[in-house]
């Protein structure tokens, strides 16, 4: 394969060779002396042959020693030549075969999107448990709200989501896939007694997607070479145990891999190893980029389970999305009487050998933002201060980098309307002393902290830059304080909050939340703030609208009639700690819970703080306050005045927080980590997260249908976003659009819905009914964030209505998912149907009228499904669909039985029966 060329001084070298060493092409560079030889050439090979060898012990050693006496086989292989570079029990690598277990999810994740089952936005809500006739199994990952996507999927290899994709998956195709890889066959491999497997042709069934049963057996070295070729881009290699010296690699067949299928699984088999099944070996500090899949099936007496691992690493400055020729090492482990995550400590030490062998081969410079710690554990950080494993909803990915480079990303969404500098350092004081002292909030999901305002809003540089302001300033409010946290009188980290406005008089913890707390959360008078935007706001709500919301929660349910709001007690600072509701039954509960309860229903812009009054002016409840947010801690807008009028940063912290000074040395990792460990048992904070909720943003935040509570403050952001709105209405619509939203666009919007309500009037006339009056407000989100906040909708959700208000996506984001016309047309006949309905239309009913009026039901059939459904069961779906896919299924259902309600009856019949009257 080593081929020199005399006539101009050039070393070629083949793909193979190439492949297998590394670093040949720059030892071939012309000598000093211009003059070249077979002699220089050979000294290289064999020099490199030497190294290759030495290597490939120091693979077999660890690799052996990491197995121990444990039952099981290693195989190690450059998955670009298929050497095998190291095997530990042949006999069982090649001679045996077994159950893949959830190692084969990733190729049934190929089927399912080669037959368009699976995309980006497939999203499945694990509940923990499948059950389909007498088969069931369980997920043994952390229970979530979250509906995974093929990611999540992957990286916590739920059953769940696999079975729900077996269920629909080709018997034939499927296998047919297989095969393609090699399973079921000899791969070819030098030693004798290999098996071929098995790849029957049996009913198929669900757990054969899973990769159980006894239809679909795998010996090690096929599994091995089969994840290769999908890795490698489509090579399927024969399998050789070999030197590499004049190792020439023989192709057996190629297999068809798309470069965005692979991506896509390599992406979810990188979670696995970040995040997953594989997190806990500390694979993803070593100075390669590692990525792999864990699995574990059943023995063949069904008693005990055998664990699978299969893991690849390149290059560590490949990039998140390493293309084939970087692949360096594939490494199976597969060990009897064991579970999948069992294999990953033993993988770990033949990538650690490699990666000290092979200099020149891994790149050593961390990867991305912070990420490639070293093998303390340490990554991007100064001193003893922990890195923050921090968690992109949006993005569906997590990132790990120091507490400087996430506070970066905090302060442009947390504090994006500031500009004095001083309350930027306040601000960066307060985010870094949160920050440590709650690292480890979400550690049985894998991550420190979340994006979201359940924790704090966090950006990416690269993806804040639509917020209108350099970010020098945030650099230089954290440079400025680097290493500075509020502590207590012991040392302690303290338990710091921030809210948008406080209204005049910050809160206490202990009446707001009923939670002991230290003395600096107690209140304290603030003039500063009580000159701001928000010392005075009213809402106005009727009495009905309040009593449905109230209703939604037993806690404030007060049966058919609400006469009275009474507010009982107040705490120091003006807020209602303790409510009376006075209706058919009685209720008392605190302020805050009764803040929350309104606005999870009515929106979150509903009832801004808890100091306020309520009067009854009819069958009009009448809420006068002020503030905005919680109130708890540091108030962004005292600080921005305190700023603007000289004070430093110090004496800022100094009056919202008295009592907690700055300790200019950053804690030690151990007490970092227990931070929230001990706010809890020293503040009492151990109370239902749900109770204390509320967005930090005042239209929500949220990226699909995580259930995560949000219980930080509005940032100054969220209060300056809702004032920031603009508007722009019609005769019959009223449209709040964020300010980077084009005018002319929204001229657009308003233009069809006005056609909209043209046409959807022609149609109900023709029932005798006639449109309600009234003017429908329409809400454009400014992030699909703020939309699944506000709205409880999933991320997938295109719009949302309630009465006369509807809500939607980002306008750009439905204009790039080319549905803003259907969206808005089916959102308003869903606003039609709730007023002349009287809010007694069946869903299945309501959801099939709104998609035929908005003529979606062609772009819903291939979603139809043959087999029937009860009505009943229908409707009882549709209450709660979990997925896109499935909402998308039950959609074209109720599309199918309204079309059918029409060819029988006449559409004006079936407007006949929205309105309940006699057709």
């Amino acid at each position: 394969m080593l081929r020199f060329n005399h006539s101009d001084g050039r070393c070629s070298v083949g793909v193979a060779v190439l492949c297998a060493l590394p670093v040949l092409v720059s030892s071939c560079a012309r000598p000093e002396s211009g003059i070249e030889s077979s002699e220089t050439v050979s000294e290289l090979v064999a020099s490199r042959a030497s190294d290759e060898a030495s290597l490939d012990q120091s693979l077999q050693r660890a690799a052996a020693e990491a197995m121990g006496d444990r039952e099981g086989a290693v195989l190690v292989m450059e998955p670009q030549t298929g050497r095998l570079r190291a095997v530990v029990n042949p006999r069982v690598a090649f001679e045996q075969a077994f159950p893949p277990g959830s190692s084969i999810k990733p190729f049934a994740a190929l089927a399912a999107m080669r037959a368009g089952m699976v995309d980006a936005e497939s999203r499945t809500l694990c509940r923990g448990r499948y059950r389909r006739g007498e088969f069931q199994t369980v997920c043994s990952h952390p229970k979530s709200a979250t509906a995974f996507d093929l990611t999540h999927a992957l990286a916590y290899s739920c059953n769940v989501y696999f079975a729900g994709v077996a269920e629909r998956l080709s018997a034939s195709s499927f296998r047919s896939m297989l095969a393609s890889f090699g399973l079921g066959a000899r791969t070819g491999v030098n030693s004798a007694g290999e098996s071929d497997g098995t790849l029957s042709a049996g009913e198929w069934r669900v757990e054969d997607g899973l990769g159980g049963g006894d239809h679909l057996l795998v010996t090690p070295v096929q599994l091995l070479t089969a994840y290769a070729a999908l890795m490698n881009g489509g090579h399927l290699y024969r399998p050789r145990l070999a030197d590499s010296a004049g190792f020439a690699s023989e192709e057996r067949s190629s297999v068809r891999i798309d470069a965005a299928e692979r991506a896509a699984l390599l992406k979810g088999c990188r979670a696995a190893i970040e995040y997953g099944t594989a997190s806990q070996g500390g694979l993803a500090s070593l100075p390669l980029f590692v990525f792999g899949k864990t699995g574990t099936s059943s023995s063949s007496n069904g008693f005990r389970t055998q664990g699978w691992f299969v893991s690849f690493a390149a290059e560590a400055s490949a990039g998140p999305e390493p293309p084939p020729e970087s692949l360096r090492l594939a490494v199976l482990v597969f060990l009897r009487r064991a579970h999948g995550s069992d294999g990953v400590e033993v993988a770990q030490r033949v990538f650690e050998a490699y990666a000290r062998g092979g200099e020149g081969r891994a790149d050593t410079e961390t990867r991305g933002r912070g990420e490639g710690r070293r093998g303390d554990g340490e990554t991007g950080r100064r001193g003893d201060v922990p890195p923050v494993r921090v968690r992109l909803l949006l993005e569906g990915v997590t990132e790990t980098l120091s507490v400087e480079e996430y506070l970066l990303g905090v302060l442009q969404v947390e504090a994006a309307a500031e500009d004095e500098l001083e309350a930027l350092k306040a601000q960066a004081v307060v985010s870094r002393t949160y920050t440590l002292k709650n690292l480890g909030r979400h550690a049985s999901e894998g991550y420190d902290l979340c994006s979201s305002t359940h924790c704090q809003q966090y950006k990416r540089t690269e993806a804040a830059g639509a917020i209108p302001r350099s970010i020098e300033a945030y650099r230089r409010a954290i440079s400025e304080t680097e290493g500075q946290v509020l502590a207590d009188d012991a040392g302690r980290l303290a338990d710091v909050y921030f809210s948008a406005a406080c209204g005049g008089m910050t809160a206490n913890i202990e009446s707001l939340w009923g939670a002991k707390g230290p003395s600096y959360l107690r209140g304290v008078r603030d003039d500063y703030c009580a000159t701001g935007e928000h010392r005075a706001w009213r809402d106005e709500i009727p009495r009905a609208q309040l009593m449905k919301a109230l209703g939604s929660d037993p806690r404030s349910e007060v049966g058919s009639r609400l006469d009275d709001i009474v507010i009982t007690k107040r705490d120091a600072t003006g807020r209602a700690e303790l409510i009376s509701l006075e209706g058919e039954r009685r209720r008392q509960l605190r302020g805050w819970e009764f803040k929350i309860i309104v606005g999870r229903a009515l929106g979150w812009q509903v009832l801004k703080s808890t100091r306020f009054d309520v009067s009854r002016r009819g069958a009009t409840f009448v809420f006068r306050g002020s503030g905005f947010g919680h109130g708890l801690g540091l108030c962004q807008e005292g600080a921005h005045v305190m700023a603007h009028r000289g004070n430093s940063y110090m004496k800022i912290l100094d009056h919202y927080l008295p009592g907690a000074g700055i300790n200019a040395k950053a804690p030690r990792r151990e007490d970092a980590r227990q931070g929230l460990k001990r706010t809890r048992r020293t503040s009492g904070l151990d109370q239902s997260a749900s109770d204390r909720a509320e967005p930090a943003r005042l239209v929500g935040h949220h990226p699909s249908a995580f259930a995560f509570p949000i219980c930080s403050a509005p940032s100054r952001l969220s209060a300056l976003a809702l004032s920031s709105q603009r508007h722009l209405a019609s005769g019959h619509f009223r449209v709040s659009y964020p300010a980077t939203e084009e005018r002319s666009e929204v001229e657009a919007v308003l233009r069809t819905l006005e056609s909209a309500r043209e046409d959807l009037a022609a149609r109900i006339r023709a029932a005798s009914l006639s449109l309600p009056d009234s003017v429908v407000e329409v809400i454009a989100h400014p992030t699909t964030q703020d939309f699944a906040a506000a709205t409880g909708q999933p991320w997938w959700a295109a719009g949302a209505t309630k009465g006369k208000r509807i809500q939607l996506q980002p306008l750009a984001v439905l204009r790039r998912r080319r549905v803003l016309t259907t969206t808005l047309r089916h959102e308003y006949t869903h606003a039609v149907i709730e007023a002349i309905g009287n809010k007694h239309t069946p869903r299945w009913l309501a959801e099939g009228l709104a998609v035929h009026f908005a003529g979606e039901g062609p772009m819903l059939r291939r979603y139809s499904s043959g087999r029937a459904m009860p009505l009943a069961e229908l409707e009882r779906q549709l209450q709660h669909p979990v997925a896109a896919t499935e909402m998308r299924s039950l959609y074209s259902r109720a599309y199918n039985e309204v079309r059918a309600l029409i060819n029988k009856e006449g559409e004006a019949n079936v407007w006949r029966r929205v309105a309940g009257t006699p057709t």
